[in-house]
């Protein structure tokens, strides 16, 4: 009787949790296995059906939290079931991570006939040493499938079946900031600014960028060196938007200079650009072409402006040639707010090969279809995994983005990011080895004074002085 009631209570229990889970479960990719196999041989007719055993003979695997090679040693067993017409699957192996843990699989499915193809699909078991770094594999239900062949070999995509989730309630809040912050700093930087020649559709333009230079910068003093943020202004704005805004808001001099004396973060310099052609009149607004503007300013970014601002100024760059700015891209950081934030998401689409670090504020990543409609925001995420997909950098970059509850462009950029956290393989969003950040502030609104506080909290994350080089 005891034990009666307490598989009533455990059933009890267990009905409560499923019916907390009204939601469709989702798949999160955790792997790929690209498997090598030997020669097939057969068993004959058994009791069970005919038998054929394919050895393993090796192969890789990798996933955003895993990778390593796999062991041979192994074999697919696979059973034919005339009865039933399918061929039944078990394959048993061990794979070894990069760190060497090594882990045992089993997976086991089937391949049946079906209108359109095959149905192929198994369910792999990992079981991984408790107390390691890869004990999370033992806790799950994963699904399997081809995805597409390679020679003397299989490629194998493994997915965690999961609970879907309200992606706002993961996304981290954006405290205030100290109200000292908001009192100059007694050691401040200064503007200056910088001229360098560009041209855009065969035409020569004359242009210009400020740039905050930290306290203490000293151009004598080749030892040492500086990273560089650049960051956009936003549509109708101009290059001194972010530096010494209007209306009292907070700007972002100021901000740097408590942060860098505070020691809160390397001192920096700070480039901001426009995308507009404004030749000799300074800060001259225009709207016409800006998206058109945004989508191509990383041709500028590398070729006109980088090799001029980091050249004149003590940074990592020693040479402005293609080579030398690819190879000092983690000393190198771009961000925007609004229109800017645009520009930044193509940065990282068409130029991440030259930056590492960006800082999309307030905005989303803008696709356009055929008929010139802009696209939801999963397409979006799909187009940048293949842009990214395509640079040999594609997988190293770290993005930190922020917006406001009551920003409009809140929603959209919320929204993007998570069509981003959907592809794991790319971007790891609320992971330990997260690439991907984004945080929304209570209340905050489309203005430079709520940009400026995000940036508050961002710019240590890139570079803190603990860390820096």
């Amino acid at each position: 009787m005891k034990r009666l009631i307490v598989f009533a209570t455990m059933f009890v229990s267990l009905l409560s949790v499923a019916c907390a889970q009204e939601s469709e479960p989702e798949l999160e990719f955790v792997l790929q296995l690209n498997v090598t196999l030997g020669e097939s041989y057969g068993v004959g007719q058994t009791p069970h059906g005919i038998r054929h055993i394919i050895p393993i003979t090796g192969g890789t695997f990798e996933g955003p939290n895993i990778k390593g090679e796999i062991l041979a040693g192994g074999a697919d067993y696979q059973l034919i079931n005339t009865q039933l017409n399918r061929t039944e699957l078990e394959a048993i192996y061990c794979i070894r991570t990069h760190d060497g843990v090594n882990i045992h699989v089993r997976n086991t499915g089937i391949i049946a006939p079906q209108t359109s193809g095959a149905y192929f699909y198994t369910s792999p078991k990992f079981e991984a040493p408790v107390g390691s770094a890869y004990e999370w594999l033992n806790n799950g239900i994963y699904v399997c499938r081809p995805s597409g062949g390679m020679q003397n070999g299989i490629c194998l995509k493994v997915w965690k079946i999961r609970d879907a989730y309200d992606f706002r309630n993961i996304v981290a809040p954006i405290p205030g900031i100290p109200d000292a912050i908001r009192q100059p700093a007694q050691k401040q930087g200064r503007i200056e600014t910088v001229w360098y020649d560009t041209e855009r559709n065969g035409k020569k333009l004359h242009k210009h960028a400020r740039v905050y230079v930290p306290y203490g910068y000293n151009k004598r003093d080749k030892k040492k060196r500086y990273n560089v943020i650049y960051l956009m202004h936003g549509g109708g704005d101009n290059s001194l938007s972010f530096l010494t805004p209007p209306q009292n808001w907070l700007p972002l001099s100021q901000v740097l200079d408590h942060l860098i004396a505070e020691g809160q973060m390397e001192p920096v310099l700070v480039v901001t650009p426009t995308f507009y052609d404004d030749d000799e009149n300074i800060g001259v607004n225009r709207m016409e072409h800006a998206i058109d503007l945004t989508r191509h300013f990383h041709w500028e970014l590398e070729h006109s402006l980088i090799p001029v601002v980091e050249r004149q100024y003590n940074t990592y760059l020693q040479k402005t040639d293609s080579a030398s700015i690819a190879a000092t891209r983690g000393h190198r950081a771009f961000g925007g707010f609004s229109m800017g934030a645009l520009t930044t998401w193509f940065q990282l689409a068409y130029g991440n090969d030259v930056v590492r670090n960006f800082l999309p504020l307030s905005g989303d990543c803008w696709v356009y279809n055929e008929k010139n409609e802009k696209q939801p925001a999963d397409v979006a995420a799909a187009w940048l995994v293949k842009q990214l997909e395509a640079s040999p950098v594609g997988k190293d970059f770290q993005i930190y983005g922020y917006s406001g509850t009551d920003d409009i462009a809140g929603t959209p950029q919320t929204q993007l990011v998570e069509a981003l956290s959907k592809h794991p393989e790319m971007f790891h969003y609320g992971q330990p080895d997260e690439n991907l950040r984004f945080s929304l502030r209570q209340g905050g609104q489309h203005f430079y004074g709520h940009i400026n506080e995000y940036l508050y909290h961002a710019l240590p994350l890139i570079w803190p002085k603990a860390t820096a080089e």
